[in-house]
C-alpha cells in the first residue's frame, strides 16, 4: 500500500499542477478578450459619437445651402449650384459614401 501511494502521489500532484496551470491560462485568456471587447466598445462610442457630429453637421450645411439658395439675392446660377450641392450631400450620407 506505501508503495502504490508513494506512486499515485506523484501523479496525483502532477495532475493538479497541470489543472491549475489550464484554468489559469483560461481564466487569463478570458481576462485578455474581456479587455479587448472594452477596447472595441469603447471605439465604436467614439465613432458613433463622430457619426452624430457629421450628421449634425451636413443637417447645419444643408440648412445653410437651402437659405442660400432661396435668398432673392442670390443670382439664379448660385442657387442651381448650390441645390446640386444639396443633392450631392443627401446622396453621399443616404448611400454612406463618406469616406475616411
Amino acid at each position: 500500500m506505501g508503495d502504490m501511494l508513494r506512486l499515485g502521489l506523484p501523479v496525483i500532484v502532477i495532475l493538479l499542477v497541470g489543472t491549475a496551470w489550464m484554468a489559469w491560462a483560461s481564466y487569463r485568456r478570458a481576462a485578455q478578450a474581456e479587455q479587448a471587447l472594452a477596447e472595441v466598445n469603447a471605439e465604436h462610442r467614439a465613432l458613433m459619437h463622430e457619426v452624430r457630429t457629421l450628421e449634425r453637421a451636413v443637417a447645419a450645411a444643408e440648412q445653410g445651402l437651402r437659405t442660400l439658395s432661396s435668398h432673392p439675392s442670390v443670382p439664379r446660377d448660385v442657387a442651381v449650384t448650390a441645390d446640386l450641392t444639396l443633392a450631392d450631400i443627401r446622396r453621399l450620407v443616404e448611400r454612406k459614401e463618406l469616406d475616411d
